[in-house]
């Protein structure tokens, strides 16, 4: 769970890891010396300068915060198409995206199982045969 006083901890190990001075990380994140003394006796942090440790650090906030043991965030290699289908399917009701997933699901093994036969034809399929394959 959030405290302030886990994320000065947090902010202090990283720093130290990252053979950072507290004072340089401070000057970096362009924060007055007193922030980490302020966070370890219960004083909340703005969101933005959260954002400037995370960043500071490279690491996630969720890791600063607590929420997570793993440190960094692994990239995601989403196109803008599949992002914009993820935000379009959250968006939607739990009901609806059941249904989505089991026509996805239906047309993936659809997919699969001509690309199976396709490949088993000694591989001289036509151009017309792998167009049909997402038919």
């Amino acid at each position: 769970m959030y405290s302030p006083e886990n994320l000065a901890n947090n902010i202090r190990e990283l720093a130290k890891k990252n053979k950072i001075s507290q004072k340089d990380l401070l000057s970096k994140c362009d924060l007055g010396v007193n922030t980490i003394t302020r966070l370890s006796n219960g004083t909340d942090i703005l969101t933005k300068n959260l954002v400037k440790f995370a960043d500071e650090l490279n690491c996630s906030i969720d890791y600063l915060v607590g929420r997570s043991n793993q440190i960094k965030i692994s990239q995601n290699n989403f196109s803008s198409d599949e992002l914009l289908f993820i935000e379009k399917f959250r968006s939607i009701s739990k009901e609806n995206q059941d249904e989505i997933l089991h026509m996805l699901n239906y047309k993936y093994d659809q997919y699969q199982k001509k690309r199976m036969r396709l490949s088993s034809t000694s591989g001289s399929a036509k151009a017309d045969d792998a167009q049909d394959l997402l038919a």
